[in-house]
């Protein structure tokens, strides 16, 4: 059942994946048709190459003059991140984006800035003075002219296929932890499936927060700035702990000191931040740092592994894996450098890295299923019989040894209060040799069946013989084993009215273990052996006796 499940989560996910493929694909075809015919993205057009920059002292000046015919309604849209804006039309401050005061924030997050415009501006000079937050940072360009809903949905369509492949690696992500939830056992052998789950799903938030699109529509840049940056910075750990464990040299002490190394940072990042001293952005390098120090690594540890051609064939996929991921990101900054265009191919590299890892976490994880389960059925086997399911010799005197414990005052080993059952079967011989054994064997079962079914609360049967069974269980009180017999007679009693191929008949004899008689449970066992034998011979008395022919009168 496992295995089919597991089969049809294998499924949903391909399944998912390629019919998401196809919706993005008809969904964007239809909604650029759609915006075409309704004139959604009429008029909104891209400015990016309209205005003019000028940069003086770290300030970024971008101008243009407003066209002739500017409409009441009209926006221009420009995106920031980390940057302080003032907007001036005809030399008057229109728009101001900056914290406010006492927050104690240095920057403004992520923010799509819309500019609205009225019929009065046409012809008049806008400015954008742009000044970064940080040194290190850089305005985006990115401006965009028209109608707020068809600059909001000129906005949308270019960078939608990059928006949808990344919701898919956050579904991949989820659906593989439904999964481990739904399918994986408790106590499993961790494979790192657990670990890349994690790494998946933050990877997809992470992507989700720079693609521009969110902050459209969700009043938030500074929660996307904290979750941007806070996703980035656990990245690294549930990745190396995934990558630990397809490496056969799991114990070098180059993984614990990157764990301990992106624990530390991000510590320190936190720490920093709530004390005021440096925000997150000021303080990135230190991430950076780390994944520097953590390619390194892993790069010295898989050069290892080659040289001693160790390599694992996980290992193997993974490195594949993750040279067809940097080839999709080299290929989609060489589109952007020489192009200066946008594309989503590494997204599309880190769609086939989480799939294709993913789905081979979930067949190993799987392999790992069966093996625990065919263990557990060699276990079994070990410790039950055959024939009936009860324990059988080999059982019982592994849980003799577990009535002993140890007394923690004088460490000298007691044994806890216990009852020993033992039943022998009659006329089992007699019944094999006129019936056959499949009716010996029919007759066992029956008697194992009654056994079990009274003793089961809190004993446990044993075949220890061919006809014996034993039976283990604590002492309470004398009515309580009275009670038992009684069953069992009752049992056995019923049996002989349904009618069997020999009259139902099971010698039953019982010892409580006594510190003051017994050296040992052995010692219990032969007691409780010589009573059943003593009943064996009673019943064999009675039966003798109703069989004997009554004495004619004279």
């Amino acid at each position: 059942m496992d295995k089919r499940i597991t089969r049809i989560y294998l499924l949903i996910t391909v399944l998912g994946i390629i019919c998401t493929a196809f919706a993005a694909l008809y969904f964007r075809a239809y909604v650029y048709e759609r915006w075409q015919d309704d004139g959604m993205t009429e008029g909104a057009v891209s400015w990016e190459g309209r205005m003019q920059l000028q940069t003086t002292g770290g300030v970024y000046r971008y101008v243009t003059r407003l066209p002739e015919d500017v409409k009441d309604g009209t926006v221009i849209a420009y995106d920031t991140a980390h940057m302080f804006l003032d907007v001036a039309i005809g030399g008057e401050k229109v728009y101001t984006l900056a914290t406010e005061a006492g927050q104690g924030m240095k920057t403004t997050g992520y923010q799509w800035n819309f500019i609205s415009l009225v019929k009065e501006d046409a012809g008049k000079e806008i400015v954008f003075l742009v000044r970064p937050a940080y040194q290190d940072s850089k305005p985006k360009g990115g401006f965009y002219y028209g109608t707020r809903s068809a600059v909001e949905h000129l906005i949308v369509k270019e960078r939608l296929p990059k928006f949808i492949i990344t919701c898919m690696i956050l579904i991949v992500g989820i659906v593989l932890l439904v999964y481990t939830i739904m399918v994986m056992e408790k106590g499993q052998e961790d494979t790192g499936l657990r670990n890349f789950i994690i790494f998946s799903i933050m990877l997809g938030i992470w992507m989700l927060c720079e693609s521009q699109v969110l902050e459209l529509y969700l009043s938030c840049g500074m929660a996307m700035v904290f979750l941007d940056h806070l996703m980035l910075m656990l990245m690294p750990l549930p990745f190396l702990l995934f990558l630990r464990q397809t490496y056969p040299n799991q114990d070098n002490p180059l993984w614990a000191f990157c764990c301990y190394l992106n624990c530390a940072v991000v510590i320190v990042r936190v720490i920093l931040q709530m004390v005021g001293l440096y925000d997150l952005r000021e303080t990135l390098w230190l991430t950076h740092v780390a994944l520097c120090v953590f390619v390194v690594c892993v790069f010295g540890l898989s050069i290892s592994e080659i040289i001693k051609k160790e390599l694992t064939k996980q290992m193997k996929l993974n490195i594949c894996c993750i040279l067809v991921l940097i080839l999709a990101i080299l290929l989609e900054l060489a589109q952007y450098r020489l192009f200066n265009r946008s594309t989503p191919i590494g997204s599309v590299g880190f769609l086939f890295y989480v799939v294709v890892i993913g789905a081979s976490g979930v067949k190993k994880s799987r392999r790992l299923m069966e093996q625990a389960k065919e263990s557990e059925i060699y276990r079994k086997l070990a410790y039950t019989d055959e024939l009936t399911g009860v324990y059988n010799r080999t059982a019982f005197k592994r849980d003799l040894n577990l009535r002993l414990v140890a007394d923690g005052k004088t460490e000298e080993t007691e044994i806890r209060p216990t009852v020993l059952y033992m039943f022998d079967l009659n006329d089992l011989k007699k019944c094999n040799d006129q019936f056959g054994h499949e009716s010996g064997d029919q007759y066992i079962r029956m008697i194992a069946e009654g056994i079990r079914g009274i003793f089961q609360e809190d004993g446990s049967c044993y075949r220890i013989g061919g006809d014996e069974f034993c039976v283990i269980t604590p002492f309470t009180s004398q009515e309580s084993i009275d009670e038992r017999l009684k069953a069992l007679a009752e049992y056995t009693a019923g049996k002989r009215e349904q009618g069997f191929v020999v009259p139902v008949s099971v010698a039953a004899g019982y010892a409580v273990y006594d510190p003051g008689t017994d050296k040992s449970l052995e010692d219990t066992i032969r007691r409780a052996d010589d009573m059943m034998y003593r009943n064996k011979q009673a019943l064999k008395e009675q039966i003798r006796k109703k069989a004997a022919p009554v004495p004619s009168a004279q």
